[in-house]
């Protein structure tokens, strides 16, 4: 975020703070991805009751976003706190710190000479290294005219909130411009130069695309660039301590053509121009001299890049980065990430090349040889694995090379390397008058391949020509086109051809150290949070083996098991599971090395995707690695936020449930399985249903859940979502967190008001689902647990059809519903009739749950507690109830305690919400007094105890016949309260100690202590813990009880405020 606009933020801090409920803004900022899953769990971890502390902590995360954040939190302000909204917005508009500046067309401003004189260097530099480089940067290895066979690639921007399709673009519809509103409601204070972050795997053209926009500018044939006067292209690699406009003067200008004043005469003028200057910065997630200082006070940090990226340099300019990763980290052995994302306003992947954009790349390469560009298409046509890695342009056009020089078809990524490497050799041996002989030609590629790893493991980027020259031996590699010039640097600074090169020479060094158990250890890279150090290094490693890998994937399994005794972030295991299953696909021999996988994973699977499309070969070495999982240990399988672009890939996986006998639990986020929204260009939109039948044939599965907001999804997709359960015979425990909206959003208003879209599917979506479940559910017999979205029971099909299958099932004895803890979380009436009517019609429920933020949303009447309570009341076989809320109003309170009167049958209670107050305390100990059948045998309660209630709930526990167990977790406890409970249950034990003809009863509590006399009554209860712990009668048993802190606003105990 812009200095301008964290000082605004400031400026107003306390007017915010004292007026703003987070929780308001809550649903809005994480639509609009300015909240993340991490920080929404931060703010959640402060109580509702500290909302000043809550908001000053939005406050802070809103400044660590991009200036995007800024606008979307005024946006979020005004439907509730407009006058808050106003106030930002009026500060904004008389900011002067950083005036809007207009940009006239080129050539109607006075230009500074050192400029001129500047833009002029760039301009020549770009024209004459790139006209080599450009578009391809491995133009080495074929002389031809690359701009001739250029295809643009393909973008896909992936911040956009979930419900969103993932249509690509081509790279030539990129904009630089500004970025406006997501909504379409432009507001011209809006507008800003956006921190556009591109992201790609290795070879996918990210370099390609820069060089190319350089290119293009240096030559005025760039529209989108033609107001840029300054355009600057270097590499975040070797960045020092200078400023970002420094280090690029001394990557990019001749030695000594600016001096110090010069300098700051163009820094002054980018300043003041700042819409005319534009900085592209590549790898940035290779950062040098990141430190942990710089992880813990990003907003303090002295690292130029690190500044540059939060706008605290030069921050009006436009600005372009590229990164295979999504963090930075710091380096050490225990690398600390930094995620680069929420710094950003747009990020987009690069998709790589189209199958019509791979045919037309073809054809284009072999214009001269149609017989070979025929038989090249064909020979990808029916592969599969081919298909998938042509994808990528680096590979695409090493393909094409080997298929010009009759080199046949690779199968894997490490044989395209193998076999250029053999090609460029060979053609070196068949020149004449060539000097090395084959024995010194290998010997020159075993010290490449050294010279690789020892770069990557010392994070060196390029060389001198004399360290090259000494390292190696001879300059033969420079001559074969594997070590080339730094084109991005005006000094002779060489590097591989492509980092893709030196990970593969790396592989072939590491693979002559099999022995070295450290060596081995670093391919997995267990401390590596990022993981992309060594990734390509061990899939080349592994291709390299290929069959011969016992060793190699037992690397993978110490590996595992470090990161699970360090207690390693889940990011990093999920980096370490797929790379093994790319790894399987990659040696070529998956039959045999999909096993040693298998046995080396966890009882639990992991693997968050991210909304990020898996890498080639992770899906086919993951379907593979499934099919094997061992049955004599069965495994729970998480497959989250998955991006399955290819039907076939799809498929795959799906058959691979279907045969494994080694999964017990499956949960599966398929939104993105929907064609129509990962790969919009993919006709064949079976692969969802494929993967849900196959789920069902599957005879292991007995937990399944399945994940999906369905809003924009097709309809076949969501049709095919209950297949999954349909006529299946094992699954016992479904749940569907299944989400869509009550109303159209306003983005989608706006675009079919501006006829971008025709009509909203939303509710047209919904009824398909509800039609599909209940079919489904109809033909199932052996479900016994249910667990559903409260966005389902909000739907007026609620109660018909679904609440009526529900009730006629014929084994389901649990059910769940869960709701969001923010928003619109609480229930309406076409939801409480739908349960109400599955409570008192269901001839084997036994047990219900049910999670909300609330039951009613005003103070109107107990309507929806008083059908919901009564219907539990009635229910003739319920044996356990746990009603989970945030707030609840005391008269529904009372219902709910009067339930325990009622009910004949209920053995357990678990009740959670704000506050356990006095009336109600009493209320639910005079129920457990009457209670005539005497069925209830444990209660669990959370939440602030009011000091009466809990003292009477001590006598009543003491005196109960029938309740064995009660738990009690105190958010906080009073210590008047807590100590009369401790007297109340020890009063008995006295009275019959040594007897045992009383079941042994026990009494369990956790939590925080607040008042006075806090620390003694803790002491008290461990007392208590300690002398009761041989006694038959009764055990009281403690568990993290401390006293609670203090108003982090005022210092004061909390305990001295009366609420």
């Amino acid at each position: 975020m812009s200095q301008r606009h964290r000082d605004i933020l400031q400026d107003n801090r306390m007017s915010i703070i004292q007026d703003l409920d987070v929780k308001d803004v809550f649903d809005y900022l994480f639509q609009k991805r300015v909240l993340t899953e991490r920080t929404m769990e931060d703010l959640n971890a402060i109580p509702e009751g500290k909302r000043q502390e809550r908001a000053g902590k939005l406050l802070d995360i809103i400044t660590r976003c991009g200036d995007r954040a800024f606008w979307i939190f005024c946006r979020a302000l005004e439907p509730i706190y407009p006058h808050l909204g106003k106030l930002l917005t009026e500060a904004e508009k008389k900011a002067t710190r950083y005036p809007s500046v207009e940009f006239p067309a080129p050539g109607s401003m006075e230009i500074h000479p050192v400029v001129e004189a500047c833009a002029k260097a760039l301009r020549d530099h770009y024209r004459t290294t790139y006209n080599k480089y450009y578009p391809l940067s491995w133009y080495a290895f074929r002389r031809l005219d690359t701009a001739r066979v250029y295809i643009p690639n393909q973008l896909t921007r992936v911040d956009c909130s979930w419900p969103d399709m993932m249509v690509p673009i081509s790279e030539d519809e990129l904009s630089f411009s500004d970025i406006g509103s997501e909504d379409g409601l432009s507001l011209d204070e809006e507008k800003t130069w956006p921190n556009t972050l591109l992201q790609g795997p290795p070879g996918a053209g990210k370099t390609t695309f820069i060089y190319h926009q350089a290119y293009k500018w240096a030559k005025n044939e760039n529209p989108k660039l033609q107001d840029v006067k300054l355009l600057f292209v270097l590499s975040a690699r070797t960045m020092g301590d200078k400023d970002v406009l420094e280090e690029a003067c001394d990557q990019l200008l001749p030695r000594g053509f600016l001096d110090e004043s010069s300098v700051k005469d163009l820094e002054n003028w980018i300043e003041l121009n700042p819409g005319r200057a534009m900085f592209m910065i590549e790898n940035i997630d290779e950062t040098p001299n990141i430190t942990e200082q710089d992880v813990k006070g990003p907003l303090t940090t002295k690292n130029p890049v690190l500044q540059y990226l939060q706008r605290k340099y030069l921050p009006k300019t436009r600005r372009v980065f590229t990164t295979r990763s999504t963090k930075l980290t710091t380096e050490g052995t225990r690398p600390i990430p930094i995620h680069i994302p929420p710094l950003c306003d747009a990020h987009y992947i690069f998709n790589g090349y189209s199958d019509a954009a791979r045919t037309e790349y073809i054809e284009k390469f072999f214009s001269g040889d149609g017989e070979k560009a025929q038989s090249l298409k064909k020979a990808i046509s029916v592969d599969e694995c081919l298909q998938d890695i042509v994808r990528n342009p680096l590979y695409a056009v090493l393909v094409c090379i080997l298929w010009e020089n009759d080199q046949g078809k690779p199968s894997t990524c490490t044989e395209i390397f193998s076999k250029v490497i053999d090609l460029l050799e060979r053609k070196y041996l068949e020149q004449s008058g060539h000097i090395l002989t084959d024995e010194a030609v290998k010997e020159t590629l075993g010290n490449l391949a050294k010279l690789g790893w020892d770069s990557i493991e010392r994070d060196e980027y390029d060389f001198s020509i004399d360290k090259v020259k000494k390292t190696i031996g001879t300059l033969l590699p420079v001559e074969m086109g594997l070590i080339v010039k730094d084109p991005s640097k005006i000094e002779d600074r060489y590097k591989f051809q492509h980092k893709t090169f030196k990970e593969y020479f790396a592989a072939k060094y590491a693979m002559t150290r099999l022995e070295d158990k450290e060596c081995q250890r670093m391919l997995w890279s267990p401390e590596c949070i990022s993981g992309q150090k060594y990734t390509n290094v061990c899939l080349f490693a592994a291709g390299i083996l290929q069959t011969p890998c016992q060793g190699f994937f037992e690397s993978m399994q110490a590996c595992l098991s470090e990161m699970t005794s360090e207690q390693a972030p889940q990011c990093c295991v999920h980096d370490v599971i797929t790379r093994a299953c790319w790894a399987v696909s990659e040696s070529g021999d998956m039959a045999t090395n999909a096993p040693l996988v298998a046995n080396s994973l966890l009882e639990e699977i992991n693997l968050d995707f991210q909304r990020r499309p898996p890498k080639p070969g992770v899906i086919r070495g993951l379907a593979e690695v499934v099919k094997v999982l061992p049955a004599n240990r069965l495994k729970a399988v998480d497959l989250g936020e998955m991006w399955i672009p290819h039907a076939n890939e799809l498929k795959g996986l799906g058959g691979a449930l279907a045969q494994t006998k080694g999964i017990k639990s499956l949960i599966a986020n398929v939104t993105r399985m929907d064609m129509s929204l990962s790969n919009p260009e993919e006709k064949d939109n079976s692969g969802i249903l494929v993967f849900h039948q196959e789920i069902a044939r599957n005879r292991s599965i007995t937990h399944l859940t399945i994940e999906a907001s369905i809003d924009t999804m097709s309809e076949e997709a969501i049709k095919a979502i209950p297949k999954a359960v349909q006529g299946n015979t094992t699954v016992t425990h479904l749940r569907l967190p299944i989400f869509f909206a009550k109303q159209c959003s306003r983005r989608c208003v706006n675009k079919i008001a501006k006829g971008k879209k025709a009509c909203c599917n939303r509710e047209q979506n919904t009824i398909v689902f509800f039609e599909s479940f209940a079919e489904a559910l109809r033909s199932n017999r052996t479900l016994e647990s249910l667990q559903l979205s409260s966005y389902i029971l909000r739907h007026k099909m609620a109660l018909d059809p679904l609440a009526h299958v529900i009730a006629d099932h014929p084994s389901l004895r649990s059910l769940t519903v869960s709701g969001p803890w923010s928003g619109r979380g609480h229930f309406e009436d076409d939801g409480t009739n739908a349960l109400a009517h599955i409570l008192e019609n269901t001839k084997t429920l036994s047990s219900v749950a049910i999670r909300l933020q609330s039951l009613s949303s005003t103070e109107g009447g107990t309507g929806r507690a008083g059908t919901l309570c009564a219907a539990l009341g009635r229910c003739k076989t319920l044996e356990k109830v746990k009603l989970v809320f945030t707030w609840m109003f005391a008269r529904e309170k009372l219902l709910v305690a009067n339930v325990v009167t009622v009910s004949h049958t209920l053995k357990e209670l678990t009740l959670e919400w704000r506050s356990m107050n006095e009336g109600f305390l009493l209320a639910l100990c005079e129920a457990v007094k009457e209670q005539t059948t005497g069925s209830l045998q444990k209660l669990v309660l959370t939440g602030r105890f009011a000091a009466k209630g809990q003292a009477e709930l001590g006598r009543t526990f003491a005196g109960s016949k029938t309740l064995q167990r009660i738990k009690l977790h105190g958010n906080p406890f009073n210590d008047e309260g807590l100590q009369a409970f401790i007297d109340a249950v020890k009063k008995p034990v006295t009275a019959v100690q040594g007897s045992t003809h009383l079941p042994p009863r026990q009494v369990l509590m956790s939590g925080t202590v607040e008042g006075a006399r806090a620390t003694d009554v803790i002491q008290a209860a461990q007392l208590a813990e300690a002398t009761l712990t041989d006694s038959p009668n009764i055990n009281i048993v403690i568990k993290d009880l401390t006293p609670a802190a203090p108003d982090p606003l005022t210092g004061v105990k909390i305990s001295q405020f009366t609420f």
